[in-house]
């Protein structure tokens, strides 16, 4: 079955029934570019095309983010358009079950596109129902969370400026940074972030399944006790591994935390194939969970299991940091990747008006219930900032 939200009592004199019958009205498409280089172990990524959608029924409205294309300045989000036009005119009820009908294993449509649609209608259900979406998804949690630092770079001066300017940004305390698979290179870049940050922050590397030229476990232990050694405290996706082996590779590396990210995806089929003792801390990954709805019972399953939650990033940069600094409150993770960025989000923060989210002079993020995900924006100003601009 595909994700269906709780239906709870609405506001403006809506009764449940009456709320999944407003219809939507409008939708919106701003495409948001972004001009500044990162770096990964499979490529680089030299610009970034992110689209933050709208959708409306009538005056209430939510709203959503997907990075859409990279290395494309030409793009156009024809197939996006396509897709959006079938939720046009539907009422929200047709709405939720038609994206479910898709959440579902075996289904063919992009997981951004599903997790996307679902951001923007939990949004406005919980707007037009005067309730905060976190509160839809039945999370609990309420307590600050730790804004998460990366650095995607392979050049070491530039990912010690970056280190540096995670102190300046009071995040300092916890940072992610991509290795590439090579471990002269990925020691090299551990040790200077560790000669910026000293002993005492949390520090993550993310391989993306970088390292592929061990022939045994015990090999590939070797290689990431050097990196514990040297200071780092936890490792995503080390190579690709089948179930058994992250757990026998967790128990050879000890208190060194392996974070399963892509055996997570997408959050449904995620749900039946983790396993406890795989890592310590598992991580939820935005544009790949296809359903917020079953983000959360993947998140409930990790603490039955005794293991933490983490919430990654996709580089976002826009309206969906903010959903998912409150999913990360809601499941109380142990830091949150999607935060804003203040060079890549620069634009997009002029335009916006007020959040329910907040980063505290700590570097943590913390959340005050609103309706929906609660974001207000200045529409005129970022139809302005945008290089496209489509309604439907």
């Amino acid at each position: 079955m595909g994700a269906t939200y709780p239906l709870l009592s609405a506001c403006s004199g809506k009764n449940s029934s009456e709320y999944l019958n407003e219809k939507i009205t409008k939708i919106e498409i701003f495409r948001y570019d972004i001009n500044i280089p990162r770096y990964f172990s499979w490529g680089t990524w030299h610009n970034r095309q992110h689209l933050f959608i709208k959708i409306s029924a009538g005056d209430f409205y939510g709203w959503t983010e997907t990075p859409a294309s990279k290395n494309n300045p030409n793009y156009q989000p024809t197939e996006w358009v396509k897709y959006l036009e079938k939720f046009k005119g539907l009422t929200l009820g047709e709405a939720q079950k038609r994206l479910a009908s898709e959440q579902v294993l075996g289904s063919k449509r992009s997981l951004k596109m599903l997790e996307s649609l679902d951001m923007a209608l939990l949004d406005l259900s919980g707007r037009l129902q005067n309730k905060s979406a976190v509160e839809l998804l039945r999370l609990k949690g309420t307590n600050p969370v730790p804004g998460l630092y990366c650095i995607l770079d392979k050049d070491e001066n530039k990912v010690r400026k970056e280190a540096e300017k995670s102190i300046e940004q009071n995040l300092g305390h916890h940072l992610k940074f991509k290795m590439y698979g090579d471990e002269k290179v990925d020691l090299k870049l551990l040790k200077t972030i560790r000669d910026v940050l000293g002993d005492e922050a949390v520090v993550i590397s993310d391989v993306n399944k970088g390292y592929k030229k061990w022939k045994s476990l015990d090999e590939l232990k070797s290689i990431l006790n050097r990196f514990k050694a040297n200071g780092l405290n936890a490792i995503e996706d080390p190579a690709h591994l089948k179930t058994e082996q992250w757990i026998q590779l967790q128990e050879m590396v000890g208190d060194l935390t392996l974070i399963p990210d892509a055996p997570m995806r997408p959050a449904w089929k995620g749900i039946n194939t983790m396993q406890k003792g795989m890592g310590h801390i598992y991580n939820l990954h935005p544009s790949t969970m296809g359903s917020l709805t079953h983000t959360a019972k993947l998140a409930h399953k990790v603490k039955e299991i005794g293991a933490k939650v983490m919430i990654g990033d996709d580089s976002l940069v826009g309206p969906a940091c903010s959903a998912w600094q409150q999913i990360a409150i809601g499941v109380g993770a142990t830091w949150v990747e999607a935060i804003e960025k203040k060079e890549d989000s620069k634009t997009y923060l002029e335009c916006l008006q007020s959040a329910a989210t907040k980063k505290e002079s700590n570097g943590y993020y913390s959340f005050k219930p609103v309706p929906g995900f609660g974001l207000e924006i200045d529409v005129n100003r970022l139809k302005k900032v945008s290089k496209l601009y489509v309604e439907i």
